[in-house]
């Protein structure tokens, strides 16, 4: 089976998936090809869950200081 695109995304990351939202917006035909979870290290195991863990730690530290 073929399949046609106006545009090939490689990489299913913040940018990747921006970038394909961009131009179906416009009207092309993207695809994302992605062997892993879509959003990339930063959203999956990066940036985000460890400002989550942080920001944890952090208010738990200031509720017992408080104490």
């Amino acid at each position: 089976m073929t399949k046609e695109f106006d545009l090939l995304v490689i990489g299913g990351g913040s940018g990747g998936l921006a970038h394909a939202q961009r131009a179906a917006e416009y009207g092309a035909k993207a695809a994302v090809v992605e062997n892993g979870p879509l959003g990339g290290t930063c959203v999956n195991v990066g940036c985000v869950p460890k400002k989550v863990m942080w920001y944890s730690a952090h208010h738990a530290h200031q509720i017992d200081m408080a104490r």
